[in-house]
């Protein structure tokens, strides 16, 4: 098979949910649906406990890719129009508040429009990212309307948004298995300096199980000898930690605030009952968490 061949095969991959991301994939408690809410061709539904795509009904329109907040949906996203350091205004539905975050991040300041007024919906969405702009202490979007834009825009311009970072133009227009972007629609990595999520442990409940550690894919915990920390800041909102934790001890809210990173006292103690070590985030503990427990007579023999 020829390169041209090659090409025109590649560029109708399917969209595909990567079990290896998915937090549906990774844990049954998991009840995440946001790709499934995103999608409004019903192409997208949970099948046995697991998110599947129903290729036939997509359009590949990229709602899920940028719904999905561990970037679990692989794909490519849809381009936009874009002229010079301005996002243009066009008739289909205004991109969501977390890709003109990114843009603003990548140098796009300007959102613009050939008519003499925005859309309704491009009026609310900007209304929308702009104040969240605001709270992340960024200037917001300026607006420009009766804006003339040359014939056709610069593909160069087109593709460097997402791969500014020094790829070639010609690697750009290679075929679409090797232009994947999902993975750049992780929004936290734009505004380190900011959290959109906090997490909190309630310490009375916890049982340092690790679960939550073991589980986050943006490893937001961890636990060591000396202390539990938690990084809010790299938290996407998947909710993973907060539906698997057995003593339900952590909630997670969304928010716009300034990074901060949590950490907690660790102490090992010895178990007043087994006698084995354990850790906890509890001066006072005197049992582990496994005596703690136990019910009253458990594994007390009644027979000889």
């Amino acid at each position: 098979m020829g390169f041209v061949e090659k090409w025109m095969e590649s560029l109708d991959y399917e969209y595909e949910v990567l079990s290896s991301a998915c937090v549906r994939h990774k844990s049954p408690r998991s009840t995440c649906e946001k790709c499934v809410t995103a999608c409004h061709d019903g192409a997208l539904i949970i099948s046995q406990g697991k998110t599947v795509i129903d290729n036939q009904k997509c359009r590949e329109c990229g709602s899920c890719i940028v719904a999905c907040p561990v970037q679990a949906v692989s794909g490519i996203l849809p381009k936009k129009d874009f002229f010079q350091n301005k996002i243009i205004a066009t008739t289909v539905k205004p991109p969501s508040p977390k890709e003109l975050l990114i843009y603003h991040a990548k140098g796009i300041n300007t959102i613009a429009c050939e008519e003499k007024e925005f859309s309704l919906e491009w009026k609310d969405m900007v209304e929308e990212v702009n104040s969240l702009l605001c709270k992340l202490g960024r200037t917001p979007f300026m607006t420009e309307t009766e804006t003339s834009f040359e014939d056709s825009y610069s593909r160069r311009e087109l593709f460097s948004l997402w791969k500014k970072e020094g790829q070639s133009f010609v690697r750009q227009v290679t075929p679409a298995k090797w232009r994947f972007n999902h993975m750049d629609l992780d929004v936290t990595r734009y505004y380190p300096d900011h959290q959109f999520f906090d997490v909190t442990i309630d310490r009375e409940k916890c049982s340092l199980c690790k679960g939550c550690e073991v589980m986050c894919p943006k490893t937001c915990f961890k636990l060591d000898d000396t202390g539990f920390t938690i990084n809010p800041q790299s938290c996407s909102g998947c909710q993973l930690c907060q539906e698997l934790c057995p003593e339900k001890a952590i909630t997670m809210t969304s928010l716009i605030a300034s990074a901060v990173t949590k950490s907690y006292d660790v102490y090992t103690k010895m178990c007043s009952l087994c006698n084995n070590s354990f850790q906890t985030l509890r001066e006072h503990d005197e049992s582990c968490p496994a005596c703690k427990n136990r019910k009253a007579g458990y594994l007390n023999s009644q027979t000889c």
